[in-house]
């Protein structure tokens, strides 16, 4: 296996975790605006055009790195499930080890309580596998679509030059 996708793969675990607590900074900062259609849609773009930022390098990279129109898509779609996966993950971490101040039920420190164990199945039914497959879904045909998209420009300009 080239070292490159496991770089790839370290760029997504890497994000995952950035993507956690960027996503939680953005929701503190835009909660404190008044909401309407122009605060939620400058909104959106910061929560999903983060995304584009670890991709088009990678994408770019491997277009020129393997020459083939399929690899950059699906490196795109290998960095966004993995940074997906990992972003659920590190949300299953601060809520059992760093704990949440509106969720302290679920600290590890409450562990002997009656519902804990409730509480967990509940987190990892609804977040770490359903939520999870609803993004994972994103993530490879986003990340597909991406790959394929941005290297067919790719392509077409170098063709052109």
């Amino acid at each position: 296996m080239k070292k490159r996708w496991l770089v790839y793969a370290l760029i997504g675990i890497l994000f995952g975790v950035f993507d956690f607590y960027y996503q939680i900074f953005l929701y503190n900062t835009f909660d404190q605006l008044s909401s309407g259609f122009g605060t939620n849609f400058v909104r959106s773009i910061f929560v999903l055009g983060i995304w584009l930022v670890p991709i088009v390098p990678i994408i770019l990279y491997e277009s020129k790195k393997s020459n083939s129109s399929w690899l950059p898509a699906l490196a795109s779609a290998l960095t966004w499930s993995i940074a997906v996966v990992v972003y659920y993950l590190t949300n299953a971490f601060q809520l059992a080890i760093i704990g949440v101040p509106s969720r302290p039920e679920m600290h590890i420190s409450n562990r002997n309580d009656a519902f804990f164990w409730k509480n967990w199945i509940d987190v990892f039914i609804n977040d770490l596998v359903l939520n999870n497959l609803e993004w994972m879904v994103v993530a490879l045909f986003g990340g597909t679509v991406m790959g394929l998209l941005l290297n067919f420009i790719l392509r077409n300009r170098a063709k052109r030059q």
